[in-house]
């Protein structure tokens, strides 16, 4: 009987050590209380002593990053139109003792985290029209910025509240509710009709603009020329004059006689009548024998 007493002794003791070795793996946060108050918070894997239990307990929480998507939602934007929006976000628990007190389990805090990202997302959609949604080039702007912003009202308040890092935050889904697709979509066509006419109208009062310009100028160009050409006409016609006077200096009836025959040339052909007294230089040559110095003697 008294072996059997040493025994149970030697396994109850056995017992009471084996649960004074804590094993801490690497992916998780390990938390010891005695008599449920916190009392160490072991985040490195290694072998760690703790009191036997039920004096110390062990609560071992994970401590890698975690997915949460949160359900579909419709939020109202600045210009108040209604938008079904979605999101997805990784976080880790930081402060395991915090996490325990405040949340307890993953599905909680899931539900609690989804709560706080959509309050956070209906707060900054509601100071947003939508247009402003549209993604940017430059950052802070648009969806990238409304990330942004949620991302950091979220991770404040969830790392003082719930001892929760959140890591990362993105929208899925941003669009309207079904039901008010036609019409967002016919206010959007004549929106940007009514921006398309102001261009067209723009554009026809910059063309007309432009050729009116383009006439000044061309009326402006033709009048230089055109002056232009009449003061060379009339240098050339000059110094035609000139070269003329030059050239039948001496011979000015045989000059008279080439420029009468000119005349005839552009006036007479066959079908030319001409009523002309008699007299008339312009007979002169049809009623003499050739070139004179002086009118022809009538008899």
């Amino acid at each position: 009987m008294r072996t059997v007493l040493v025994f149970a002794g030697l396994v109850g003791l056995l017992a009471l050590a084996a649960t004074s070795i804590l094993v801490v793996e690497e992916t998780e946060h390990v938390v010891i209380t005695q008599f449920g108050r916190p009392v160490a918070v072991h985040s490195e894997a290694g072998l760690y002593a703790k009191l036997p239990t039920p004096i110390q307990r062990v609560t071992r929480v994970d401590k890698r990053i975690l997915f949460t998507a949160t359900p579909e939602t419709e939020l109202l934007t600045e210009d108040k139109k209604n938008v079904l929006t979605s999101t997805y976000l990784s976080w880790r628990i930081g402060d395991p003792v915090r996490y325990l007190t405040a949340l307890r389990t993953r599905e909680f805090a899931e539900m609690r985290l989804g709560a706080l990202v959509q309050s956070e997302l209906g707060s900054a959609l509601g100071e947003i029209p939508f247009d402003g949604l549209v993604p940017a080039e430059r950052e802070g702007e648009g969806l990238l910025g409304l990330e942004s912003r949620v991302l950091g009202a979220s991770a404040r308040v969830a790392v003082r509240d719930y001892g929760i890092e959140i890591v990362s935050l993105g929208i899925t889904r941003l669009s309207f509710p079904q039901q008010n697709l036609q019409s967002v979509f016919a206010r959007m066509r004549a929106e940007r009709e009514r921006i398309a006419g102001g261009y067209r109208s723009e554009g026809r009062a910059e063309a007309q603009k432009i050729r009116a310009e383009a006439d000044r100028r061309r009326a402006e160009v033709l009048a230089a020329a055109e002056s232009e050409a009449a003061r060379l006409r009339g240098e050339g016609e000059a110094e035609a004059a000139r070269i003329y006077a030059e050239a039948y200096e001496g011979h000015e009836s045989f000059y008279r006689f080439l420029r009468t025959l000119e005349s005839y040339e552009k006036v007479l052909n066959d079908n030319t009548p001409l009523v002309l007294p008699a007299d008339s230089p312009f007979l002169e040559l049809l009623l003499s024998n050739g070139p004179t110095t002086g009118p022809r003697r009538r008899e």
